[in-house]
């Protein structure tokens, strides 16, 4: 019992910092795109506020979204391809994902203030389909970053990423 108790603290531990790591990342991202907006909409003297913690609360959501995804091994399939293959087709898998829960989400809230369905749709980057697809083009490319990283330490081992990447460099 002691040996699985471990192995599921460790599972825990390990999950935990999967989802900070991740969340880290999209918060950034998204606290980038939230001064972007508002220095256009500055820039077009429309007011607007920014929203502290609209990064956070997202990049929290997705992260698990993201994570669920890997659970359930979307796109597992793609590790046989090339890396170049593999980041690409998984950035547009996940940004695909992603816009949909965030679609269902804004319906859901949009749903729960008393809107109705059309109301509820999101209506990000100027709205409708262009606006959705802007949105899904942003998230592909602001993966592939993403999924380089975690396709290059896969593919030359957590020890010789970490190494490569987060130590010192002695000569």
């Amino acid at each position: 019992m002691q040996g699985t108790t471990l192995s599921l603290k460790q599972k825990a531990l390990e999950e935990a910092k999967r989802m900070l790591v991740i969340t880290a990342y999209l918060s950034v991202l998204f606290s980038v795109f939230e001064l972007h907006r508002l220095g256009v909409l500055r820039a077009q003297h429309l007011p607007y506020s920014y929203r502290v913690g609209f990064s956070l609360i997202n990049a929290l959501i997705l992260a698990k979204v993201i994570l669920i995804a890997d659970a359930l091994h979307a796109g597992k399939r793609l590790t046989r391809a090339t890396m170049l293959v593999t980041v690409s087709l998984k950035s547009g898998l996940f940004a695909m994902i992603l816009i949909c829960f965030n679609t269902v989400e804004d319906v859901l809230v949009g749903l729960f203030h008393g809107k109705t369905l059309a109301e509820s749709l999101p209506g990000g980057a100027g709205g409708g389909l262009e606006g959705q697809l802007i949105v899904g083009v942003t998230i592909f490319v602001v993966l592939i970053p993403f999924f380089a990283f975690r396709e290059l330490r896969r593919t030359i081992g957590e020890d010789a990423f970490d190494d490569l990447v987060f130590r010192r460099k002695t000569h």
